[in-house]
């Protein structure tokens, strides 16, 4: 037994490793406390999942469903964070066995490095990599389907496997919307680029094996939809998915949910892949077949991550998979024309990435922190409060958790959403859980009447939020100030 467990081991070292690093890496993850923002929203969205509250009509975010199920299944940030490890786990491996075939007619060894390029970036705290966030999850299904219709075996694929590889791909559309861009250029470059001439290539696009890669793209999202309308929210879902998230994509620079491509720089930075498309595609024969697919991929995916404009690090996340996989070419590359195209290709991402302004966290913190706490150098409630709001959180979900019944009702004014998680209450003053929510579709008047109706025992105000007369006037005529901790005040009910 012991020499057909070493014999196993050994074929596989590369995927042991891997499996060890992901998980030591991600180990001091699992035992954070609630205190991203994020994550905090998905769990308010999972628990009103679970009890049966209906999301996007009586519980709102702008994501599509499965992130919030998995947050609901999960329940808290250890088992949040565990099942990203393992989801992240299966992406390294998959992500292992694709590069393998991306290097495999080039320079094979450099499919571990493009692997533990991925492994880095999409693991280290500095983007993110240790939080759950949809850019992660729904990366997974968008690699699984490009395996199953990898470029080589052309005549092995027939209509059943495209649909089925589609139909796969599909499901990380049910974590984020921007998955459309990644799964854009793998068909573009899977029917077009790889034609000899353009006649071809449109006669490719025009076929029936195109056609049904695409339904099954669709499909998943379709049938979210008719579930959704069958359960009796059907518009809500298809408002907020679809129309909401249309102007999501300009919110950040137009300060509200109206779609404004112009303003948002959405039309500049469409035109300019529209054309690194079509410089791709001109010079496609004189260029490595997988720089071409990878630089198409990347360019996609990086629009992808930029279509609301936002400076957030986990954004980054999308291009990671292209990006791993076209980095080790500047070691390979020996054609100018390959250089050209590569350079081009930095160029945009570094300009445009210092124009939206993105930023980065800190990695070694984290560790630092876990390893004093495991070893007893900081105290567990040291390393609560090293977490940024966990302190005020955590004190003020004690105060009302020896002061509130099951029954009895909360609302929160502020856009960290972690106190509604300590106390697993779900917010009484309607479906919007953070005020920038509220600000931004001017539900104002809404939460107003939902308070009317609910009379929450407790209302808590969080600091530095955005003004709100009308509550400010009831917190005045029906409550009294009962606690206060880092700005942050707690209101009871008279």
């Amino acid at each position: 037994m012991l020499k057909k467990v070493h014999g196993w081991c050994n074929a596989r070292e590369w995927a042991i490793f891997l499996v060890l690093l992901v998980v030591v890496l991600r180990l001091p993850s699992l035992f954070t406390p609630h205190y991203y923002g994020d994550e905090e929203i998905y769990f308010v969205m999972g628990r009103a999942w679970r009890t049966g509250v209906p999301l996007y009509q009586a519980m709102f975010d702008h994501k599509p469903p499965l992130i919030y199920i998995l947050a609901g299944i999960a329940q808290n940030v250890f088992w949040f964070r565990t099942i990203l490890l393992g989801w992240m786990v299966a992406q390294s491996l998959i992500f292992w066995k694709l590069a393998e075939k991306f290097w495999a007619k080039t320079r094979p060894k450099l499919a571990y490095l493009s692997t533990m390029i991925f492994v880095l970036l999409s693991t280290l705290p500095m983007f993110e990599g240790n939080i759950v966030n949809a850019e992660l999850l729904m990366m997974l299904p968008v690699t699984i389907s490009l395996l199953l219709v990898w470029p080589g075996n052309k005549k092995n694929y027939g209509l059943a496997r495209y649909g089925f590889a589609g139909l796969v791909a599909g499901f990380g559309w049910l974590f984020k919307v921007p998955v459309v861009m990644d799964f854009l250029a793998i068909a573009i470059y899977l029917f077009a680029f790889r034609e000899k001439s353009f006649g071809r290539s449109v006669k490719a696009v025009l076929s029936k094996d195109f056609f049904v890669y695409g339904l099954g793209f669709v499909l998943p999202l379709a049938l979210s939809f008719v579930y959704y309308y069958l359960k009796g929210n059907g518009p809500a879902y298809l408002d907020t998915v679809l129309t909401m998230n249309l102007g999501y994509v300009s919110s950040w620079s137009t300060s509200a949910y109206q779609f404004n491509p112009f303003k948002s720089g959405l039309m500049v930075r469409g035109m300019i892949v529209a054309g690194i498309t079509l410089g791709l595609y001109l010079v496609r024969k004189k260029l490595n077949p997988m720089l071409t697919l990878g630089l198409l991929w990347l360019a996609f995916s990086f629009f992808g991550a930029l279509l609301s404009g936002r400076p957030y690090p986990h954004y980054l996340q999308e291009p990671f998979v292209p990006l791993a996989l076209v980095l080790p070419f500047i070691f390979v590359s020996e054609k100018i024309l390959e250089w050209i195209a590569i350079g081009v290709m930095v160029v945009w991402i570094t300009l445009t990435a210092r124009q939206i302004g993105f930023w980065l966290y800190g990695t070694w913190p984290l560790y630092d922190n876990f390893i004093k706490a495991a070893t007893g150098k900081i105290t567990p409630d040291e390393y609560v409060n090293s977490f940024d709001g966990a302190r005020r959180n955590y004190a003020i979900g004690k105060y009302l958790n020896e002061r509130m019944g099951k029954e009895d009702q909360l609302y929160l004014w502020g856009s960290d959403a972690a106190i509604y998680n300590i106390t697993s209450k779900l917010p009484s003053g309607g479906k919007y859980i953070v005020n920038f929510h509220v600000a931004d579709l001017h539900k104002h008047e809404y939460v107003m009447g939902e308070l009317a109706k609910s009379k929450p025992k407790f209302i808590v105000v969080l600091p530095n939020t955005t003004e709100f007369p009308a509550l400010d006037e009831l917190l005045k005529s029906d409550y009294v100030k009962t606690y206060e901790v880092e700005g942050a005040l707690v209101y009871l009910r008279f």
